[in-house]
């Protein structure tokens, strides 16, 4: 009797494992960051694969414009240095030489082209089904700040809470360059991200101004908890809209 017992419990303990990590899987959010600019004329199809990712279950999207374009005669209207410097330093930890675009990047540990659909695909299930530490922190927005809630949590080594703010969805005419004579779109824009704090586990709460948004042209905010560092992988993400009144729309 015994005997059947552990060999019942060794043939349902693997399924019982899948099952969670199903589970866990479905609960958490990718988060897929695309490096593009208005300056480059390959990058129209991978804002194109970006939006469609927005309305998958369980991914956050999220467009990164970067500077390096400007000089061949069309100024981003989103970029940001820091935006190459961030991917860049993924580059780096990726093993890869300098930065291009359109590039994805995934949970911080995979990347690919942007404008390859089937490579894109490949790239999110397989961070999706990555095992990995699961952290899940909690957003509010109550009168005019953001309240980040941080549960106790065993943590391997440090991890960096950054706060990201971002327009959901914007329509830029492109006046030179490459895409001149053009109107594209844009999802998910970053317009701000700031490192709060390094976090080592304990319950934590983080009071964050909701002015920023208003400053920012920003309608969501976005926090993201890399491992080790501010470009390290992403353990923890969550995203919440803000309200109008607070965005002054």
């Amino acid at each position: 009797m015994f005997r059947t017992l552990l060999t019942v419990l060794s043939i349902l303990a693997p399924a019982l494992m899948a099952q969670n990590a199903v589970a866990q899987n479905a609960d958490r959010l990718t988060v897929v960051e695309l490096f593009t600019s208005q300056g480059c004329s390959s990058c129209p199809p991978a804002d194109a694969v970006l939006k469609s990712l927005r309305d998958r279950p369980g991914i956050l999207p999220l467009s990164w414009p970067v500077d390096y374009w400007d000089r061949l005669g069309w100024e981003d209207t989103f970029a940001h240095p820091h935006n190459a410097m961030r991917q860049a330093a993924y580059n780096k930890r990726l093993g890869r030489g300098g930065v291009f675009t359109p590039q994805m990047v995934f949970d911080g540990r995979y990347q690919s082209v942007g404008s390859r659909q089937q490579d894109v695909r490949k790239a999110v299930e397989t961070a999706r089904a990555e095992p990995r530490l699961l952290v899940t922190p909690t957003v509010t927005i109550e009168g005019d700040s953001v309240t980040i809630t941080l549960p106790q949590t065993d943590l391997p080594e440090v991890v960096s809470v950054s706060s990201i703010w971002y327009l959901s969805d914007a329509t830029v005419e492109i006046g030179d360059g490459e895409n001149r004579g053009r109107t594209l779109h844009y999802t998910n824009v970053v317009r701000g991200a700031n490192m709060l704090e390094d976090w080592n586990g304990d319950a934590r709460t983080i009071t964050v101004p909701l002015a920023e948004a208003a400053a920012l042209g920003a309608d969501h905010f976005a926090l993201l908890l890399h491992e080790g560092y501010p470009y390290g992988p992403i353990v923890g993400a969550v995203s919440t809209p803000i309200p109008a009144v607070a965005t002054g729309r």
